[in-house]
Order: structure tokens, then C-alpha cells, then sequence
């Protein structure tokens, strides 16, 4: 089993809809487990018609169980978050760090069941996403191009060290080839991650945007477009870096 953190400290860089795109695209020959941390619950709203507390439960020690919800996808099941989740973090935060990295560890392995987990954090980290954090085996970042994107990205790459969790790369969401800024960007975003940069730009395109607004992925929509193609690419990159 593999689990992935997708994280940013920026809203607004795609990081649920990476998500979604990216647990269909494992889902072809994988069982794949989405785990949404985020109380805007955008995740749990795609791939659950009513969203249930699922998370929260686990967290608050209310219940050992996870409750994961089968989704309209065979392969794809989800652990849901509400704005509950919330109210979750000060209880969390006061159990013993030998019961918060005990709950962490339980919700990202989830029994060994899935082969792969992925995990849609929210931008501001807290005591519960740091440890589920720190239990997945890889972070993967979303990146919007600008400059004060790429320069903030040490600050996200702190955050997941201090989590104690492998920085696995990052990606860039929403490029516009036909923007010569994004162009140039682009080469300094290469430059400035070196191995770290993934070669597989997500395309701006309203394919994306109207995908989840249809309440599917990208691939469903308009599978033959490139932008359909690009979370494919992607889901072949990231399995390259962490040993598929």
C-alpha cells in the first residue's frame, strides 16, 4: 500500500480536484482509499451524495472503525469529512502524542485494504493533519504558477519535514500555455526544484472546471482533449517516484 498527502498552505491551487482526478486515474487497476481532512468538504461532496462524519468520529476516540463509504466508482471508497472535523482538532490535540500518532497511523492504513490511500488536506496544517501527515508515505504539492508561489514553496516543504513526512514533489495546476509569463515560470519553477519538479503540468482548461461541476473527473468528461489526459500522465508520474 501507498498513501499520498496532496498539501498546499494556499487555497485555490487545486489540490481537491487533484485529488478526485487522481483516485480515478490509481482506480483502473488499483483499490484506491480518499481520505478528506478539509471541513469544506468538496472531496466528500464528489464522491458522496450526503456526506456522513466519518473522520470525526476516529478522531474525537469516539470509534476505532473507519467509516469508509463505498462511492459510484468500484474501486474507489472515501472517508468523509464534514465542518465537524473542526470541532475534532481540540480533543485531538488533547490525547498524548502516543494516542495521536496511534489514531494517525489506523486512518492512513486502513487495515492494509487499499493499495492506495490519498489524503486531501486543508491549507492550514493543525495537530490532526500534521500526524496523518507524518503517517502517509509521501507529500506531493500542488502549485499554481506565480512567483510568490514558487518562493513560498520552501515554507510548504518545512511544514511536511517537520511532519516527519517524505517531500515526494511538485506539480504545477492551471497552466496556460498560451501565457508567455506561465512559460517563463514554468522554466523557474523547473530551475528552482531541480529534481523535485514534476514534468507534468495540469493544463488550464475549462475541461477541468466543467469536470467536477458535472460531478466528474476530468478523464469521464472529455477523456480525448489533453486536459483530459493530463491527470493520467500525472497518476504514471507520481507511481514512478514513489516505487510502483
Amino acid at each position: 500500500m501507498k498513501s499520498i498527502a496532496i498539501y498546499n498552505n494556499k487555497g485555490g491551487c487545486g489540490k481537491s480536484t487533484s485529488v478526485i482526478n487522481l483516485a480515478y486515474e490509481f482506480s483502473a487497476n488499483n483499490k484506491v482509499l480518499v481520505i478528506d481532512t478539509d471541513g469544506q468538504s468538496n472531496t466528500s461532496r464528489f464522491f458522496a451524495d450526503d456526506p456522513k462524519n466519518g473522520l470525526e468520529r476516529v478522531l474525537l476516540g469516539e470509534s476505532e472503525e473507519l467509516n469508509a463509504e463505498s462511492t459510484r466508482y468500484d474501486n474507489i471508497s472515501i472517508i468523509t469529512a464534514t465542518a465537524a472535523i473542526n470541532n475534532a482538532v481540540g480533543t485531538f490535540g488533547g490525547f498524548s502524542e502516543k494516542k495521536q500518532v496511534q489514531i494517525a497511523e489506523s486512518i492512513v492504513n486502513a487495515n492494509g485494504e487499499y493499495d492506495y490511500v490519498i489524503v486531501d488536506l486543508p491549507p492550514a496544517m493543525n495537530v490532526v493533519t500534521e500526524h496523518i501527515v507524518g503517517a502517509c508515505d509521501f507529500v506531493f504539492v500542488p502549485v499554481e504558477l506565480g512567483t510568490f508561489s514558487i518562493q513560498g514553496i520552501p515554507k510548504v516543504t518545512s511544514v511536511i519535514a517537520k511532519c516527519k513526512a517524505q517531500f515526494g514533489g511538485a506539480f504545477i495546476n492551471k497552466f496556460d500555455k498560451k501565457n508567455s509569463a506561465d512559460i517563463t515560470l514554468l522554466k523557474t519553477f523547473a530551475e528552482f526544484l531541480g529534481n523535485k519538479a514534476l514534468t507534468t503540468a495540469i493544463p488550464y482548461s475549462k475541461v477541468i472546471k466543467n469536470s467536477i461541476s458535472y460531478k466528474t473527473t476530468a478523464r469521464e468528461y472529455m477523456g480525448w482533449t489533453n486536459a483530459g489526459k493530463a491527470f493520467g500522465q500525472l497518476a504514471d508520474e507520481i507511481g514512478e517516484r514513489i516505487g510502483e
